[in-house]
C-alpha cells in the first residue's frame, strides 16, 4: 500500500516537473518573438520618416521651382529692366527713374502709379481711349485687365510739356509698354495711355521678359537717329507746348491718331497730319542735327515736298525754337 502511494506521489511530482520544464521554452520563445518584432518596428519607424521627409522636400522644392519658372515677372527681371532703362534714357537724352506703389511720381499733379491702380486710384486709367483696370503685380499676373510690373518716368528732370511716363505691363499675359504725356484733364476724367511706338523699347522689354538681357545702344550711335514715330510726335508736342516758342495749337483738335508715317531714314522723318474729320492735312519733316533739330512745315497736302512753308531750328534740350525761317517768302 505504501509502495502504491509512493509511486503515485512520485508520478505526480514528475508530471508537475515536466509541465514546468515545458513552459520555460514557451516563455523564451515569446521573449525572442517580442524582441524581433520590436527591432523590426524600430527599423521601419526610423527609416520611414527619413524617406517621407526626403520625398516631401523634393515635392516642395519641385513645386517652388515650377511656380518660379511660371512667373512672367521677377525681381531679377526688374533689375535687368532698370539697367536697360538707364542706358536707353541716355540715348534719348532723358533721365528715367523707377516708381512704385506708395513711391509715386508727381506727373502734372497726378501721383503715378498710385493715382490709377486698383486700391489707391483717384481717377480711371484708359488705354487706347477705353477705360480699363490696372493693378500692380510682382509676378505679371493679377485680377485686373492690366498687370503693371514697372513704372518709369523722366518727370523730375524733363522740361514742362515734355515729360513721359511708361507703364510696363502684361495684358492677357502678353507684355506691352504703355506711354503717356498727358498733362491736362480729359472729358472722361481718365488718364490715357497708348502702346509705345518705340520698337527698341518694346523689344528690350520683351527680351527681358523672355529671360534674356539687352543692352541699350550708346548715345553716340543714335543721337541723330529717329527710332520711332512716338519719339518724333513727342518732340513736336513739346515744341508747341513750350510757352517760350509762342506757337499756336488748338489742342482740342489734336489727336496722335491723326499722324501717319511717310518716310523714315536715319536723321530724317516725315509725318503726315490729317484733320480729325479726315479731310485735308499737312506734312512735317524732322531733321536731327546733333544738338538741334529742324522742323520743316508744309502747309497743305499739295505743298509737299516742293513748297515748304516754315523751317524752325530747335534746341533738342528744352525744345526751344532758336530760329524761324519763312520759306514761302523766298
Amino acid at each position: 500500500m505504501k509502495k502504491a502511494i509512493l509511486s503515485m506521489v512520485f508520478l505526480l511530482t514528475l508530471s508537475l516537473f515536466a509541465g514546468c520544464k515545458q513552459e520555460k521554452p514557451k516563455e523564451q520563445s515569446a521573449e525572442q518573438k517580442i524582441k524581433v518584432t520590436s527591432r523590426s518596428d524600430t527599423e521601419s519607424t526610423s527609416s520611414l520618416p527619413a524617406k517621407n521627409s526626403t520625398e516631401k522636400t523634393k515635392e516642395k522644392t519641385g513645386k517652388t521651382a515650377k511656380s518660379s519658372m511660371n512667373d512672367l515677372w521677377s525681381t531679377d527681371k526688374s533689375a535687368k529692366l532698370q539697367e536697360f532703362m538707364s542706358g536707353w534714357g541716355q540715348t534719348m537724352g532723358q533721365t528715367y527713374k523707377a516708381y512704385y506703389p506708395k513711391q509715386s511720381v508727381d506727373f502734372y499733379g497726378l501721383d503715378l502709379p498710385d493715382g490709377v491702380i486698383e486700391g489707391t486710384k483717384t481717377q480711371p486709367m484708359a488705354v487706347d481711349e477705353q477705360i480699363v483696370t490696372g493693378e500692380w503685380s510682382e509676378t505679371g499676373t493679377s485680377s485686373s485687365e492690366y498687370s503693371i510690373v514697372a513704372v518709369y518716368s523722366d518727370a523730375e528732370t524733363a522740361p514742362y510739356a515734355a515729360k513721359h511716363v511708361y507703364f510696363f505691363a502684361f495684358h492677357d499675359q502678353q507684355p506691352l509698354v504703355l506711354v503717356s504725356m498727358q498733362n491736362q484733364g480729359m472729358p472722361d476724367k481718365a488718364f490715357h495711355f497708348s502702346e509705345t511706338e518705340n520698337q527698341e523699347l518694346k523689344n528690350g522689354f520683351l527680351s527681358i521678359v523672355n529671360g534674356g538681357t539687352v543692352a541699350a545702344p550708346k548715345a553716340d550711335q543714335s543721337a541723330n537717329t529717329w527710332r520711332s514715330m512716338d519719339e518724333a510726335m513727342a518732340f513736336y508736342e513739346a515744341v508747341y507746348k513750350n510757352p517760350e516758342n509762342n506757337l499756336e495749337m488748338i489742342w482740342e483738335n489734336y489727336d496722335r491718331k491723326c499722324w501717319s508715317l511717310v518716310e523714315q531714314s536715319g536723321n530724317r522723318m516725315v509725318l503726315h497730319w490729317a484733320n480729325i474729320g479726315g479731310a485735308g492735312g499737312s506734312y512735317d519733316e524732322f531733321l536731327k542735327n546733333g544738338e538741334t533739330t529742324q522742323l520743316i512745315v508744309y502747309g497743305g497736302n499739295a505743298a509737299y515736298p516742293n513748297d515748304p512753308s516754315v523751317r524752325y531750328t530747335i534746341q533738342n534740350e528744352g525744345h526751344k525754337v532758336i530760329q524761324t525761317e519763312n520759306l514761302y517768302e523766298k
